[in-house]
This record gives C-alpha cells, structure tokens and sequence, in this order.
C-alpha cells in the first residue's frame, strides 16, 4: 500500500508540474507589441490617437522590433490634461505632440528594478527618446525637471507588462518634457 501511495503521489507531482509549467512559460514570453497590447487594453485611446497624430517615426518605433520602455498615460490622465481622442490631434502641434511622446519612451526594456530605486531616499533618472531625463523614487513616484509627477501603479501590478518589442509602465499623468 505504501508503494502505491507513493506511485498516486508522485503522479499527483507530475500533473501539478505538468500544469503550471506552460502557464508559467506563456507568461515569461509575451506575443503582442506595445502598440498591439494598448489597443487590446482599451484604456489607451488618446495615447493611440496622439501616436497616429505624431511625427510617424513615434509609431514606427513602437512596432519595430526595438526594445523600448514606454510610459503610458491612461485615458483619464489624457483627459485631466484637458485631451481626449477627439481633440488630441488639433490642441497640440504635431512637434509637441511628438516630443511628449518621446519623453515617454526610453530605450531598452526596463522594468521597475530598473527604474525605481530600491530605498527611500533615493533618486533613479532615466534618459527618454527625447533626451530629457525622467526621475524616479522607490514608491513609483515619476517626476520631471518642468514640474510634473505621474505615479506607476505598482500596487495594482500595472507595471512590468512585457510585450515582444519591451516593456509597458501605466502611469496616472501626461509627463510634460521642458519645451
């Protein structure tokens, strides 16, 4: 009976192993692009128009397969901004459109440990594609040198959303670059 018992257990084992293994490898390898990921989410509207409106390297960028790290804003921080999907493309030069987006981008794929430092007290910086520096402290706290803070909502875990072309950081505000 013993040896049976330990036969069904180390089944119960492999099945268990079986079981999460796939979910585990389909997690650590993402299949959509940043732009793909966005439109799916459907939180993304004014940031997708905004990239439609840019300078079309913004949207190039951001399907290629270079590895990037973008900022984005939600709807609603768009809209604190006084932006929306209807009037983002016509209330902002299409120059300044595209160097807000470019300062909510920056090359490679970071993720938080990357970003945020690991202790209070301290300040991370970042160059975007604009070449401004964003600043960061460890609570996800975003900050700028024209007076803008955003926040990563690293307790909601919209942070760290790999896709095939880099990393994804939801933010609460429109970073504003110094023009």
């Amino acid at each position: 009976m013993n040896r049976i018992k330990r036969i069904a257990l180390l089944l119960g084992a492999a099945a268990l192993v079986l079981a999460i293994v796939p979910s585990t490898v389909a997690a650590a390898t993402p299949s959509q692009t940043i732009v793909q990921i966005a439109t799916a989410n459907g939180n993304f509207k004014t940031l997708l128009a905004a990239v439609g409106c840019a300078d079309p390297a913004v949207g190039a960028a951001l399907t290629s397969g270079r590895q990037l790290t973008v900022f984005a804003p939600t709807d609603a921080a768009f809209e604190a901004a006084g932006l929306t999907p209807a009037n983002v493309c016509t209330a902002l030069p299409k120059a300044t459109l595209t160097k807000i987006l470019l300062y909510h981008v920056a090359s490679g794929d970071l993720y938080a440990k990357n970003v945020l430092p690991a202790k209070a007290g301290q300040i991370g910086a970042l160059r975007t594609l604009l070449g401004q520096r964003v600043y960061a402290i460890f609570n996800g706290t975003l900050f700028t040198t024209s007076g803008t803070i955003a926040h990563i909502d690293v307790k909601d875990k919209l942070f760290n959303i790999r896709a095939t072309n880099g990393v994804i950081h939801v933010i609460d505000a429109v970073l504003m670059p110094a023009l």
